[in-house]
């Protein structure tokens, strides 16, 4: 925790919420900045919703936040935030962990939502798997596609070495569980498709009791932008039209069911509800609980 010492940094950001039976650790890995160019909508639009919404125009914050499940089957995590890989502002994961007393080993298995170098980084480190006894569960069509061709032509400089770095999880993790469509992956948590962002970007849906949580992955990046812009694309989408009507039709099933959603790139702790506003939606984030 020596990182912790220097007073000008905050302290580990983890937040604890009940759903049902299930304690959900949300824990920060960081954050990492994201430039108006990596958008579709342009530098002009992004600047003005910013100055609406109280930020400074420019380059603006992303949060990460990972997922712990503490179950009665079992400890899983959600993502595995970006590792070694994007400097001293991220890569917090184990540090955070540690605060909640939560090791390694505890790990029974990591669900992706995607395989992109700011979800799977943390997956390993210099002794390879990072959670030596976690089984790997992602949709196969992500982990096709990364296992693939597609992957390596489509790459370049820049992300081609996250990309290498993700092809050998293999190499690390004895068990490495694929589905299809939505189901069940674990005894309360379904998997649900978003495809688009990734060829097999996925949420999850935990259930307890008459309680849910939908962990949406990245089919949201800001709580200013997402849910004004609809039509509009991260450059990282790998199927930017598929995206956004998975965006679109997603936000709307959350607007009528009322779920408590979660997405990684919101602002920490990153919870709360979608209403609809117009044509648009709106991000209402929940009043923070001090009692679980």
């Amino acid at each position: 925790m020596k990182q912790y010492e220097d007073r000008s940094r905050q302290v580990p950001a983890i937040y604890r919420r009940r759903i049902g039976s299930v304690l959900v650790n949300i824990i920060s890995d960081g954050e990492l900045t994201a430039a108006p160019d990596m958008f579709s909508a342009g530098a002009e639009q992004f600047n003005k919703i910013a100055q609406d919404g109280f930020l400074q125009p420019g380059p603006f914050k992303m949060g990460t936040a990972v997922y712990v499940l503490e179950t009665v089957d079992g400890t899983y995590l959600v993502d595995a935030g970006s590792g070694p890989l994007f400097g001293e502002t991220s890569g917090l994961l184990k540090e955070n962990l540690a605060a909640i007393g939560i090791s390694l080993a505890d790990i029974d298995g990591v669900l992706l939502t995607h395989m992109h170098a700011d979800h799977v980084g943390g997956l390993l480190d210099e002794s390879g798997a990072t959670f030596p006894n976690a089984e790997l569960i992602v949709h196969r069509d992500e982990f096709d596609y990364y296992m693939g061709d597609l992957v390596l032509a489509r790459s370049n400089d820049r992300n081609r070495p996250w990309i290498m770095r993700a092809r050998t999880l293999p190499e690390h993790y004895a068990h490495i569980r694929l589905f299809d469509g939505i189901g069940e992956v674990f005894p309360g948590i379904s998997a649900f498709p978003l495809p688009g962002h990734t060829p097999g970007h996925s949420g999850y849906l935990l259930q307890s009791g008459d309680e849910q949580l939908f962990i949406a992955g990245d089919l949201v990046y800001s709580q200013l932008y997402s849910f004004r812009l609809l039509d509009e694309n991260f450059l990282f989408d790998v199927d930017r039209d598929l995206a956004t009507q998975t965006r679109r039709n997603t936000l709307e099933m959350l607007a009528d069911k009322r779920w408590l959603m979660t997405a990684s790139h919101l602002a920490f702790p990153a919870l709360g509800h979608v209403a609809r506003a117009g044509d648009a939606f709106e991000w209402v984030p929940e009043t923070w609980q001090f009692q679980l």
